[in-house]
């Protein structure tokens, strides 16, 4: 008996046109990621039946919910869909804001066992949460959190199914592959050790009599927060949480030309910030958190451009 390793698991996706419905004939995309993925919850119900031998009568299943995280490593090209999906926009002229059409997707994991394969698919998945951080020396990562309706097991792929590749672009980094980093109209820039952000989109299920599966997941709003940390070089930036304060946060990410990401949020608004005084071997840090709100003028919370020079 032949047994998987993880080292040899392929993740794949594909668009649906249908919430929980896999295309008769899917173009899967090969999906980079460092592990992880969505699994299934069973929910199950007690009888509290009396019995004079004091056993318990039954275990019944009423639900199944699939629910979890793909980490990344970031590089040009790769997430697009995902961002799509997270967002719930769409890109035009390579300009991505936040929406309200909800995009699904079902995801396909293939675990090689030798002479069979064992297939995991998992339809009606859409993006509840996506989130990237950005930490001095470190690699770009992040993370794209899904919830699912369903997974169904296989031993053979899909008929006339196809698999592209994924693409082969470089892992980026907080070092040499992030610029024009803008904080609040602060001049100069603060100095930060790290930036990160999520959003979350509060998806729900939605069960229903006479199923175990969710129906189409319910949409909460979008909501963007972040942190930044910033070594503490004057009383500017902390000055600005006190005040409550905040504008516009932007930053790119990119080794080469035309292949870079700006990411702007608009409209931050600064939260509980603190001025943290270590020991003696400590640098004084600002630790920020932020939400994002709406902008007029961008008519967005958060708007990413692609193909940047």
């Amino acid at each position: 008996m032949s047994f998987a390793a993880s080292s040899g698991a392929r993740i794949a996706y594909v668009a649906e046109a249908t919430f929980g419905t896999t295309p008769a004939t899917p173009a899967f995309k090969v999906f980079r990621t460092t592990g992880g993925g969505p699994r299934t919850s069973k929910t199950t119900i007690t009888s509290d039946e009396i019995r004079a031998d004091r056993n318990v009568p039954d275990e019944s299943m009423v639900g199944m919910d699939v629910a979890g995280a793909y980490p990344f490593e970031f590089s040009y090209g790769t997430f697009d869909d995902m961002l799509d999906g997270a967002l719930m926009g769409a890109w035009a002229s390579d300009v991505l804001k936040n929406g309200v059409t909800p995009k699904s997707f079902t995801f396909e994991e293939t675990l090689e066992l030798g002479a069979t394969d064992s297939f995991s698919r998992f339809s009606g998945c859409m993006v509840n949460t996506f989130s990237l951080s950005v930490s001095a020396r470190e690699k770009v990562t992040g993370s794209i959190g899904l919830m699912g309706q369903k997974e169904e097991l296989d031993t053979a792929v899909i008929e006339d199914a196809t698999y592209t590749a994924a693409n082969a672009e470089p892992i980026l980094s907080a070092s040499g592959n992030i610029a024009s980093l803008a904080v609040a109209s602060l001049d100069p820039a603060p100095k930060l050790r790290s930036v990160s952000f999520e959003v979350n989109n509060d998806l729900r299920t939605r069960p229903v009599v006479g199923s175990l599966y969710s129906e189409e997941f319910g949409l909460g709003r979008c909501n963007v927060t972040g942190t930044l940390n910033a070594y503490f070089g004057s009383n500017a930036l902390y000055q600005a949480v006190l005040d409550h304060g905040g504008g516009a946060l932007s930053f790119t990410i990119g080794k080469d030309a035309g292949k870079k990401y700006t990411f702007l949020f608009p409209k931050i608004v600064f939260l509980n910030g603190e001025r943290q005084v270590g020991g003696n071997s400590d640098d004084v840090m600002v630790n920020i958190p932020f939400r994002a709100v709406y902008d007029a003028a961008e008519a967005c919370s958060i708007k990413i451009t692609r193909a940047v020079a």
